[in-house]
């Protein structure tokens, strides 16, 4: 038999193929060498003694050390280990220099932190430091460059983009502060919402929009500008948003803490979940520390030395936004050359810095022309940094007061202290330095004790409640002061036994100073108080599975209360009895395996469509502000269509039978019939028995950057099916994305149970991704299922191997 030969496909394997796959098992091999070594590691230089490193077998160091300071080393070179490119985008993100490396799409971001200042401001908080304090970022950031140092390979991120790290500094520390700060405290976008709405809608329908939004303010704003120029900032901010998982209207918190008498061993118990942007790796790091006055446990946040929110060897923390307005937007008025801005009648002229940034060329950079560098100049009046320069407004700017901004922000000194507090006194003592963002921090010690306090800077106003942007010529629309710390809401040892905070409004309203009027629904936090109450009320000791059970929990009150109004409204017709049946006794639990959860929401999102969106559409002749306005639509709560319908004032649906005039029951029964064949379309059947929650809703874990590159995307972003919805403890709050469905990208960056009584201490975490941000690592991803499912491990100083993946 004559041999067959193929001549053209051998030389192709051997010419092309072979080459490739060598190709790729030598960059395999070397992207694992940019794993940090398993077992333990003992650090000798840099150090003032050995100091050990074991990892247990979920990644996270256990770090013991001879002095404080050495373990603040270990903490920035753990950090390095795990996370540097994550370094390196936070170092770069608050500097302002992204376009060095991702090109000229990132000209607009570098611009806005350039404006910021937030390396500025941080250069001013340097001073108002503590030796202590200073000496522990300055060992953090050694810890961090000594593993830049050693030139271990790099990860993924270094090698695609051509780049190495750069050094870390304690202002990067600092700067990323601000960063955090501006992630949860981004209120001036409201006040442009507002601005613009304000000028579109009556009171009456703002109030669906913003429902704290006060009675006696006005709908009009008192000083002129261009909505459009206006609504490119907020543009903007919801590109943040979306793009670097900062800012966002579901940013916030659960926290609550019980004290000893309410359980079963005695022991004060605190519950925590932080909600952010979500994104991979997660914003949190878990560290356990055992130094001479150092024992820490908890979450640090990569950037810091300290754990945010944990615990030490005396008391357990855990914290919220404290949703304060803490930021004002104040219209200004320049004089023709550009140069001088009015104050009460009189002229002065605008502080100014010239900014550059340097573009990295196109893609291939070694064929394409660079690109000449970018200059601007950043202009800034006695408010604050003009933010509205880069989008041309020079004949109406509009700065920007917020309190990070302040010189001598001692924010980084109350967390530095609070890691050695001992009591409440020294608890209090230690948030006295806090300024941005403002925070509910929640407290409990080993006596059983429990406590609470609102901490921050919060503006004092000399007139105007901080909801709208104000004329900054006139000095009477200044901020005055702020409120005292001796002022801040707290709470010690209250008679209930129990402290809740879920992003909702914190204090009564005989409080003499203004807070925010941008408070989250009440929802969260009545919920966590219920199962509280349902338990305490029976006679219940609660335990640590109770806690771990209420934060898995998806019941939406908002839903639930809603649906004793719809359920004599429930849909008709072939598919809609069928749809009927499933939320006929439905109780508003939003879980992943919920027909009825799934045909409610996709059912209300159709209803604010219907109902809202033409009062909002076309209300400005300019898209931007009209895109704006039509992103409303998503704020308007469960709790308001219930009291609409329910008030049947025909404010936005008509209550009449008239020929031609649409009834609430004709929009309710419309959005029922085009939810339907929404979900049809995304399920592909009409099989509802199909159609769960989550079969339509997923959780996105975003990669930065390589989300936003679909070939990259599919190695780096992480993706999984979820139930919840913005007002269940287990939150999930998504936005509708067409043919992907749902898509929730934020909501709890980790989980934390801690218990203390005497000497016994139980530490229960669960962070949202995995310890390390490289994607070869095992730990990249091993917690994504784990912390959808509400599982835990434990977090012991007095580590053990064996225990570091045991759930309560």
């Amino acid at each position: 038999m004559p041999r067959i030969s193929f001549p053209l496909a051998t030389r192709l394997v051997a010419l092309v193929v072979l080459p490739l796959l060598l190709g790729a098992a030598w960059l395999f091999v070397s992207l694992r060498a940019s794993l940090p070594p398993e077992g333990e590691l003992r650090l000798t230089r840099g150090v003032s003694a050995p100091v050990t490193i074991t990892r247990d077998t979920n990644g996270v160091p256990h770090i013991r050390a001879a002095s404080d300071m050495d373990a603040f080393f270990a903490v920035g070179y753990t950090h390095a280990q795990d996370r540097l490119w994550q370094l390196e985008l936070q170092r770069r993100m608050a500097r302002g220099r992204l376009s060095e490396i991702f090109g000229k799409e990132s000209i607009e971001t570098d611009v806005w932190f350039r404006t910021l200042g937030l390396y500025e401001s941080a250069r001013s908080a340097w001073p108002a430091l503590s030796p202590e304090a200073q000496r522990s970022l300055t060992a953090y950031s050694a810890g961090v460059n000594a593993w830049i140092a050693e030139r271990h390979p790099l990860p993924a991120e270094f090698r695609m983009l051509g780049i190495a790290p750069e050094r870390w500094t304690e202002l990067d520390s600092l700067a990323w502060i601000k960063v955090f700060a501006l992630d949860l405290g981004g209120n001036f976008r409201r006040e442009i919402d507002r601005y613009i709405a304000s000028q579109a809608l009556t009171s009456g329908q703002l109030a669906a929009f913003f429902p704290s939004y006060p009675a006696d303010a006005p709908t009009t704003a008192t000083a002129s500008s261009d909505p459009q120029r206006l609504a490119a900032l907020a543009t903007f901010q919801h590109h943040l948003e979306s793009a670097y998982a900062l800012g966002g209207r579901n940013v916030g918190s659960n926290a609550w803490v019980v004290a000893g008498r309410h359980t079963k061993d005695g022991m004060a118990l605190l519950a925590n979940d932080p909600h952010l942007g979500l994104q991979i790796p997660s914003l949190w790091y878990a560290i356990s520390v055992d130094a001479p006055t150092y024992k820490v446990s908890g979450m640090s946040l990569v950037g810091l030395p300290v754990a945010v929110l944990g615990r030490n060897a005396h008391i357990a923390w855990g914290g919220t936004n404290m949703m304060a307005d803490a930021q004002d937007l104040f219209f200004e008025r320049s004089d023709q050359s550009g140069e001088r801005y009015e104050v009460d009648g009189g002229w002065q002229p605008f502080r100014t810095r010239t900014e550059t940034l340097h573009v990295r060329a196109d893609f291939p950079q070694q064929l394409r022309k660079q690109y000449a560098p970018v200059t601007f100049k950043v202009r800034q009046t006695r408010h604050g940094p003009v933010i509205s320069d880069y989008y041309g407004v020079f004949d109406q700017p509009v700065a920007l007061r917020w309190t990070a901004l302040d010189p001598g922000d001692s924010s980084y000194e109350a967390f530095f202290r609070l890691n050695y507090a001992t009591d409440w006194a020294s608890f209090k003592a230690a948030l006295a330095h806090h300024v941005a963002p403002a925070m509910n921090l929640l407290y409990i010690d080993r006596d059983g004790n429990i406590g609470y306090l609102g901490a921050g800077r919060i503006p004092i106003r000399k007139q105007g409640q901080g909801t709208l942007p104000s004329p900054g010529w006139d000095s009477a629309n200044d901020w005055s002061g702020q409120v005292p710390a001796a002022a801040w809401p707290q709470s010690y040892n209250p008679p209930a036994g129990y402290i809740v905070n879920a992003n909702n409004k914190v204090t009564s309203d005989d409080y003499p100073y203004l807070i925010s009027y941008d408070w989250a629904s009440p929802a969260r936090a009545r919920r966590i108080e219920q199962l509280l109450r349902q338990r305490i009320d029976t006679g219940q000791k609660l335990t640590v599975g109770d806690m771990q059970h209420i934060q898995a929990d998806t019941v939406d009150l908002e839903a639930s209360e809603l649906m004793g109004e719809l359920r004599h409204r429930l849909p008709r017709g072939e598919h809609g009895a069928q749809a009927a049946e499933y939320l006929a006794s439905w109780n508003g639990d939003m879980r992943g395996d919920s027909q009825a959860a799934a045909i409610f929401t996709v059912w209300m999102r159709h209803f604010r469509q219907r109902v809202f969106s033409p009062a909002l559409r076309g209300s400005w002749n300019t898209p931007q502000a009209s895109k704006i306005l039509r992103n409303l639509q998503d704020d308007v709560s469960l709790a308001y269509i219930h009291e609409m319908l329910h008030r049947k004032d025909g404010l936005w649906c008509n209550e009449s039978t008239a020929p031609g005039r649409e009834t609430c029951d004709d929009q309710l029964s419309a959005a029922q019939n085009s939810a339907l064949w929404e979900l049809h379309k995304l399920k592909g059947d009409w099989s509802m028995s199909s159609w769960h929650w989550s079969g339509i809703q997923q959780t996105v874990y975003t990669h930065l950057p390589f989300s936003q590159s679909k070939p990259l995307r599919k190695v780096f972003e992480r993706r999984i099916e979820n139930g919840g919805s913005e007002n269940t403890i287990n939150v999930a709050g998504a936005s509708f994305a067409g043919a992907e469905g749902y898509l929730q990208k934020f909501g709890a960056g980790f989980r934390q149970i801690i218990a203390l009584r005497g000497q016994h201490t139980e530490h229960y975490y669960m962070n949202s991704t995995g310890q390390s941000g490289n994607v070869l690592s095992p730990h990249y991803d091993d917690m994504v299922k784990p912390f959808r499912d509400v599982r835990y491990y434990t977090l012991d100083s007095s580590f053990d191997k064996k225990r570091a993946a045991v759930a309560p």
